[in-house]
This record gives structure tokens, sequence and C-alpha cells, in this order.
């Protein structure tokens, strides 16, 4: 049972980069971005509202992005330069699994600000048929 248990967690722990805590802690949790479907029928201010907390909570999280990935390059390009110093292939590997490591935990950070990005402006789109999001001159 205690074998499973342990099988099943280094499973996720290495399916998923984003998931495993690195020397720069854990990476930040994207924020779910209400869908287009969830202003239908809303007023105007409360569809606005909507798009308001979204746009905050996406500006929280590309903040928290920031620093983590400043870190990971920090970390990375120290790696990177104690490669040439490892003195054998074993250590050379170890070093480059680790930084390919990072480079995978900094490219998860991009596909999931991506995603929230997008989902962001699909909201928007969907508050801008309810809003005349023009804008004033």
């Amino acid at each position: 049972m205690l074998k499973s248990v342990c099988l099943i967690g280094a499973v996720l722990l290495l399916a998923s980069p984003a998931l495993a805590e690195t020397s720069c802690g854990t990476t930040p949790i994207a924020p779910a971005i209400p869908a287009a479907s969830s202003v239908a029928g809303k007023t105007a201010d409360e569809a606005t509202k909507s798009k308001h907390e979204a746009y905050v909570q996406v500006k929280a999280y590309q903040a928290t992005l920031k620093t983590f990935r400043e870190c990971l390059v920090t970390q990375t390009t120290a790696l990177k330069g104690t490669i040439a110093a490892a003195k054998d292939d074993a250590a050379k590997n170890d070093v480059t699994a680790k930084v390919a490591d990072m480079q995978k935990a900094y490219d998860k950070t991009v596909d999931d600000e991506t995603q929230v990005v997008n989902d962001f402006v699909v909201l928007q789109t969907a508050v801008c048929k309810i809003v005349d999001c023009t804008p004033k001159k």
C-alpha cells in the first residue's frame, strides 16, 4: 500500500514540473477566470465588476510570476556556470537535468499565463457585448 502511494506521488511529481517545488518555491497557481457565460444576463455594472475582479486577479498572478521567473532565471544561470566545473559526466548530466527541469517549470508558467490571459480576453469580449467598451475621446 505504501509502495503504491509513493509510486503515485513520484509519477505526479515527474509528470508535472509545475507541481514540484523548486528552490524558488512553489509555482504560482493560476487564477480561475470566470467563463464568458457567467456574465450573460448580468447588468452592465455586475458584468463590469466581474471583469474588473478578473483583471485584478490576472495582474496579481502576473506579479507573482515575475518574481518566480526571475528566481528561475537566476538559479538556471548559476547552474549553467557549474556545468563546466563539473568533474565527471555524471555530475554534468545531473546539472543539465536540473537546468532542463527549471526550463520546463519556466515554460509551464508561460503556458499557464497565456491561458489565463486568453480566458480574460474571452471574458472581456463578453462584457463588451453588454457594456460599450469603446474608449472615450
